[in-house]
């Protein structure tokens, strides 16, 4: 588990990280145009990507996951589509409530960009359903 979830997050980090401190992040969502909603569960994405683990059962692990062992954040939407959520460097305080729902379903607002076929939002604002 902590295996797959050290390389989760350094390949989320990496690629995440690589592209908005080259700006890249901003000028896609700036292309992008108006905000998005997306409602859904948070999921953190070791245990989800790992071995599909979410719903009830598993909120305690993904809050523990997400905020004490850093793994990476997503939105499972009720369609089945996975996103992976990520901080905005000009606004950090969204991401960091979105991080404290890990486990919960809640409504994430942003702008949804794409790279490399990797889908994200980019959390502008954060609501737990």
């Amino acid at each position: 588990m902590k295996k797959i979830a050290v390389a989760l997050f350094a390949l989320a980090l990496g690629t995440g990280a690589a592209w908005a401190h080259t700006g890249h992040m901003k000028e896609a969502a700036s292309k992008k145009g108006a905000a998005t909603t997306l409602k859904g569960e948070m999921v953190d994405m070791a245990c989800y990507l790992g071995h599909g683990a979410h719903g009830p059962k598993h909120a305690e692990c993904a809050k523990m996951c997400v905020l004490k062992d850093g793994a990476p954040l997503g939105v499972l939407t009720k369609a089945g589509k996975l996103y992976l959520v990520v901080q905005d460097h000009s606004d950090e305080k969204p991401y960091a409530q979105a991080k404290e729902l890990a486990g919960a379903d809640a409504a994430v607002t942003g702008r949804v960009v794409r790279s490399g076929g990797l889908p994200a939002i980019i959390v502008d604002k954060v609501v737990k359903l």
